[in-house]
């Protein structure tokens, strides 16, 4: 009898283990089918009869192929993707209204990129980068652009290579840094650690169309070209999450030197300065460095910025000889004076917006600690900003010259 007792405990004792087991098994609660989601591409944010205005753009799984990728036949009329917008006194609000006017639920974890407008720039863009960072399916590694008319229209712009617009765009402006390095790649968290440091300054690249036409028709990407295209401009300057003013793309050159952020860049310039006020060469600046520091002078900042870089020469109009010393002495200085202007112009269009997109406050707290803590007391650091005096230094190496020794005009003129 007790051997049956001893038998019936364990089997309730098993059965008791197992069913703990399994509370501790993480299950899918949250599950859903790939067929009850939107996949949200891309987002767009205006502010518009004081109300938010979302726009998403979310991919068609009835579209199937499609020549736009390059790859394959197209086999359907049906777009790559589908637009909707929604409004809300808050974002979620607009984004629940969303479930009023779709079949599948909007789904944000494989999203790219997101524009906001101008005018919602200039309200204050703090509540979005919030959503951003707090929502668990939100991406804070999705590109920002700003736009100067309405951001939604954006989002319905077909482009030729790319099937997901959102998937095209980040890789645009991925390969303009890497190659151009004329404008810097802002993500949501980049943007917040800019507008929450010393600086309390950032910048986005604004999207724009070349045309005035959006080409929202599968049929418009038949054509060899396309007359309205999506297109990177300028270099919007937001400080404190408000929009204060645009850098031209000259401009946001110069910065993108200031700050450290060539990676690699074609630089024209002249070969024979003085001679004409025409660039007739070009170098591929592969390698570049930047170090910015504060120096305390008559009660102001100078900054001593030491600009180096080295390069291939890739093309030559002038009849110079390229075995000759001082020929390619004369260019580097030519390249230098390019540079030098560059970030001299760019540092007065700064200057003007009142916005340190050039970090030189988080530059003064390192170097600086104790006139740093004073500056923070007084509260005075745009009064210092305006104050401060930029000292340049460039020094470029023409490092390859290429597969001649000569250039091709030389050759001519024999």
């Amino acid at each position: 009898m007790s051997r049956g007792i001893r038998k019936s405990h364990k089997a309730v004792s098993l059965l008791l283990v197992l069913a703990l087991m399994s509370l501790t098994v993480s299950g899918c609660w949250d599950d859903r089918e790939l067929s009850e989601l939107g996949i949200v591409s891309a987002s767009a944010y205006d502010w518009e009869d004081n109300q938010w205005k979302a726009t998403f753009q979310v991919i068609n799984p009835s579209s199937g192929a499609s020549g736009m990728g390059g790859g394959g036949s197209s086999s359907t009329s049906s777009p790559p993707f589908l637009t909707f917008t929604v409004r809300g006194s808050t974002i979620m609000e607009a984004i629940e209204r969303s479930n009023l006017t779709s079949t599948r639920q909007m789904f944000f974890s494989l999203s790219r990129i997101t524009v906001i407008s101008e005018d919602l720039a200039k309200r204050g863009i703090s509540q979005l980068i919030d959503l951003f960072l707090r929502r668990p399916e939100a991406r804070e590694t999705v590109y920002m652009f700003v736009a100067e008319g309405e951001a939604g229209r954006l989002l319905s712009q077909l482009m030729q290579f790319s099937k997901s617009q959102g998937a095209g765009i980040q890789l645009m402006i991925e390969q303009e840094a890497s190659l151009n390095s004329f404008y810097p790649g802002t993500r949501v968290f980049e943007l917040a650690m800019q507008l929450s440091s010393e600086s309390e300054s950032g910048t986005i690249p604004e999207l724009k169309l070349t045309g005035s036409k959006v080409m929202d028709k599968t049929d418009d990407t038949a054509q060899t070209d396309m007359p309205s295209r999506i297109d990177l401009g300028r270099l919007a300057v937001l400080k404190k999450d408000r929009f204060v003013g645009w850098l031209s793309q000259r401009e946001a050159f110069g910065l993108s030197f200031m700050t450290n952020k060539i990676k690699m860049t074609n630089l024209s310039f002249s070969s024979i300065p003085g001679r004409s006020d025409k660039d007739d060469a070009s170098i591929v600046l592969r390698h570049s460095a930047t170090t910015v520091r504060p120096v305390w002078k008559n009660d102001h900042y100078v900054m001593d910025i030491d600009i180096n870089g080295s390069g291939t020469l890739s093309e030559i109009g002038s009849n110079l000889d390229l075995t000759k010393q001082s020929s390619i002495a004369q260019m580097e200085r030519s390249i230098e004076a390019n540079i030098l202007d560059v970030v001299k112009d760019s540092w007065v269009s700064i200057q003007k917006t009142g916005a340190d997109v050039t970090g030189f406050a988080l530059n003064i707290h390192r170097h600086d600690p104790k006139r740093w803590k004073k500056i923070k007391k007084e509260n005075n650091w745009d009064t210092v900003f305006r104050n401060i005096e930029i000292r340049p230094h460039v020094k470029i190496k023409i490092e390859r010259i290429g597969l001649g020794s000569k250039s091709y005009k030389s050759l001519e003129e024999k």
